[in-house]
């Protein structure tokens, strides 16, 4: 397969993560790797939805007069096709002399107020959310049970927690008791009945935004045992954080969460516990493009 170079300048860190899983970087911004056309025309289009205000330059074989062919984005110069061949031109164009202006620029002083405000936007205008994680001994949630909740509540005052153990009366499959470190005996001396649990833990999310990893299978568990109870099912606006990760990690071989942490560079041990896996969802957010859009807009 024929050789493919691209350069990049000033472009987000992931996007260079998502590089390296294809290509070598042989210096700072510069990339080669073999691949066919379809991957080489993904990772363009990828590089181009994510570049932001940085410049993208690709060069790779091709059957033309030259025996290669190459693509820019957010570049100064232009290329022009003159008959069958690409050429590089180069604007003239006054509009883009620079003149020499005493005193800082209009990107500087943008900067420095965004520096002295950074503290300020972290506690103002923060939409209250809160992440939430349940722990079954099964995946089925008709035929399966809840035995653990857990929910981080994050608001400009910080944080709260909600944590209960489940009272279980079925035994616990050997897989569960390894993955969480459960077992029968501390369910049945430390856990609550889910009955008055999942009462509490509507009182704590109230109408506030839901998110958390795979969300779905929660919402599913917790809408199911709530009719069940004749209780409410929940209505609460959700935002999933996986279709996010997919959208900016295109080639992770899965998406489990220890595998999507460790992409991130969150090296902590998932420990299958719901409170303890919320707190690793939440730093795990922090990191995903998009997120905090997406909180606001569903508030």
């Amino acid at each position: 397969m024929p050789m493919t170079v691209i350069t990049l300048t000033k472009v987000p860190p992931s996007l260079r993560g998502d590089l390296t899983k294809w290509m070598q970087e042989i210096s700072t911004g510069v990339y080669v790797g073999n691949f066919n056309s379809k991957v080489r025309s993904n990772l363009w289009e990828r590089i181009t939805q994510n570049v932001g205000k940085g410049q993208a330059t690709i060069s790779y074989a091709s059957r033309n007069e030259l025996g290669y062919n190459f693509k820019t984005y957010h570049t100064y110069r232009e290329i022009v096709n003159y008959e069958g061949i690409p050429l590089v031109k180069i604007p003239n164009n006054d509009k883009n002399s620079l003149e020499l202006k005493s005193g800082f620029s209009k990107a500087s002083k943008i900067s420095k107020i965004k520096k002295i405000n950074k503290s300020k936007m972290k506690n103002n205008n923060i939409p209250e959310y809160i992440f939430i994680d349940l722990e079954t001994d099964g995946l089925n949630f008709k035929d399966n049970n809840i035995i653990e909740i857990g929910a981080l509540k994050v608001s400009k005052n910080g944080e709260e927690y909600f944590d209960h153990l489940i009272k279980n009366d079925s035994l616990l499959p050997s897989k569960i008791k390894n993955l969480t470190g459960l077992n029968d005996k501390i369910l049945n001396e430390h856990g609550e009945e889910l009955f008055l649990i999942l009462k509490d833990f509507k009182a704590f999310i109230s109408n506030k935004v839901l998110t958390g990893y795979n969300i779905n299978f929660d919402i599913d568990f917790l809408n199911y045992n709530l009719k069940k109870f004749g209780l409410e099912p929940l209505n609460n606006n959700i935002v999933d954080i996986i279709p996010l990760v997919k959208k900016e990690k295109m080639f992770l071989n899965n998406y489990k969460l220890e595998t999507v942490l460790h992409d991130y560079e969150i090296f902590d041990e998932v420990p299958h516990r719901a409170l303890l896996d919320c707190k690793l969802i939440k730093l795990l957010s922090i990191k995903v493009n998009g997120f905090s859009r997406k909180i606001k807009k569903k508030s």
